[in-house]
């Protein structure tokens, strides 16, 4: 049987709307005639493959997450759209771009190592697949890899127990007693969905959240119709505004309007729900100005004493620091704990000592009991699958330690000593709509590698001193944001040992258009071509 690696133009990692994006652009504007996509997964849907569990949606309204080309009637019918209408959405839009064909699924890259000699990139999966390509393109998505503490004991628990990415498909809860590991999206989202099935839910809370309403609500006939006729203006907005939500930002600071106004304005937001529209939508400086951060940060811990009844728990679930972080909403959540078989445990002084076979012991000694344990502690953000994957650039130098002092990709896109490699929602991308972030990195991808098929060079990278100084702008920029002082997977904090480190262009949407385009017209001094 032959060992030798399957020649082909490009190799493509990942099923979700990034890669099939990719694909899609790699066969329609480059006309590449062997494309292959690779997926770890059963089938197309990325993070919306692998999250699952009750309560996982979007926290971007519908109409706007996707791509702005996808103007076919839409089928949404809610202001959010859960798991698996997401991946259904990706599914039928790889079947509509007629990538589908291309994917291998079940093979998951273990290496891709560059061979300058041949200009080729040697690509191998854990069941034995081996590629030679041209190209080599990761969509890794941002929140993909499970981090979960090595707590002592994990495994002697015999019960069930998972991350959250991983819920079992059909699973029961119904009657059980169930453990909650972390309260991030992922964590509010099940115990909001799940309290009322189960015999009782322990929620670990090791930092407080805020978190505002989602409203999800259908979307009505009528509604569908307006915003399908009004699509041009939508995206319009989309593409001039800061964080690509559809909706108009605010242009005014909490600290110029009176206190009532202020307050009118949280109340009606609130009322109408979701996280960036509270954090974006209300007013233009609570991601910049301290003070300004406070008055939201106050209001939402109002509305917990509000919503809580009992005196003792809502003052745990109040948080005391900075409002930042990504802005959080769910159904649910604080109304939880008003009922019998819901309970909240503050870890943060008291953390997980171990896991038991029945359950867990507190550093104290205090034991719980449980039937199932929920690890929704979150994810080894943005630069963590890449982690997973031993990529080898130019003179063997491995991008784990290219990135050892910080994971950066310049514009998110390309990283110097990588040739003919790219990235989209790598590090050092804008924080913002992912769909658009994605359809505009995808384009700049094409237009770089058109640019060197026009040169008459074999292949482009990042210039070393270019991605070092943009590595220091997305740097500089989150230091002067709220966003710094709030330990979160943003900043690469959250997980055991990891250096803090800002994974994301933090002056928005349309400030990185701004830079690409700038970049574009300029004909990509930032880059090195080469024969």
């Amino acid at each position: 049987m032959s060992t030798s690696p399957k020649e082909v133009d490009a190799v493509v990692v990942g099923g979700g709307f990034g890669g099939i994006r990719l694909v899609s652009l790699l066969k329609d504007r480059l006309h590449l005639q062997n494309v292959v996509a690779v997926e770890k997964g059963s089938a197309l849907g990325g993070t919306w493959y692998w999250n699952q569990y009750p309560g996982s949606q979007t926290d971007t309204e519908s109409w706007v997450y996707r791509f702005s080309d996808d103007r076919d009637p839409p089928k949404w019918h809610t202001r959010y759209l859960k798991a698996e209408d997401l991946q259904e959405q990706i599914v039928d839009t790889a079947k509509k771009s007629d990538v589908l064909k291309n994917y291998v699924f079940e093979n998951e890259v273990v290496s891709a190592h560059y061979d300058a000699a041949k200009n080729r990139w040697l690509v191998a999966t854990d069941k034995g697949l081996q590629f030679s390509a041209t190209y080599f393109l990761t969509a890794l998505g941002i929140l993909t890899n499970p981090y979960t503490p090595a707590f002592p004991g994990r495994d002697s628990f015999k019960g069930l127990s998972f991350h959250s990415a991983r819920w079992p498909k059909g699973l029961d809860v119904t009657g059980k007693r169930v453990a909650v590991i972390g309260t991030g999206p992922s964590g509010s989202q099940i115990t909001g969905s799940i309290h009322h099935l189960v015999k009782q839910i322990t929620v670990f809370q090791q930092r407080a959240q805020y978190i505002v309403p989602v409203n999800d609500r259908p979307v009505t006939e009528e509604e569908k119709k307006e915003i399908y006729e009004n699509y041009d203006k939508i995206w319009d907005t989309v593409f001039h505004s800061l964080f690509a939500m559809g909706f108009t930002e605010s242009k005014k600071s909490a600290l110029e309007v009176s206190e009532e106004e202020r307050r009118e304005v949280y109340e009606r937001i609130w009322n109408k729900g979701g996280g960036f529209r509270f954090f974006f939508e209300t007013f233009n400086d609570l991601g910049t100005n301290v003070d300004a951060n406070e008055t939201a940060a106050a209001f939402v811990r109002e509305k917990i004493a509000e919503i809580v009844k009992d005196p003792e728990t809502a003052k745990l679930l109040q948080p005391t620091g900075h409002y930042g972080g990504r802005p959080l909403c769910t159904h649910g959540y604080y109304e939880a704990f008003n009922e019998p078989n819901v309970s909240l445990v503050d870890i943060s002084n008291n953390p997980v000592a171990k896991i038991t076979p029945t359950g867990l012991e507190l550093r104290d000694g205090k034991a719980f009991e449980f039937d199932i344990i929920v690890y929704a502690t979150g994810f080894d953000g943005v630069d963590g699958a890449y982690h997973n994957i031993d990529i080898t650039g130019r003179n063997g130098l491995k991008l784990t330690d290219a990135w050892k002092e910080g994971a950066n990709a310049l514009y998110g896109v390309s990283v110097s000593e990588f040739p003919n490699f790219f990235t989209v929602t790598g590090p050092g991308g804008p924080f913002a709509n992912m769909l658009p972030s994605i359809e505009l990195q995808g384009d700049f991808i094409i237009k770089l590698i058109q640019e060197a098929r026009k040169r008459g060079d074999k292949t482009v990278e990042a210039d070393a001193r270019a991605q070092a100084e943009w590595a220091q702008t997305v740097q500089q920029i989150s230091k002067a944001t709220v966003f710094d002082k709030v330990k979160s997977w943003i900043q690469n904090d959250n997980v055991d040992g990891k250096k803090k480190y800002s994974a994301f262009f933090l002056a928005g949407l349309q400030n990185y258009i701004a830079k690409l385009t700038e970049e574009t017209e300029a004909k990509y001094p930032s880059f090195v071509f080469a024969k």
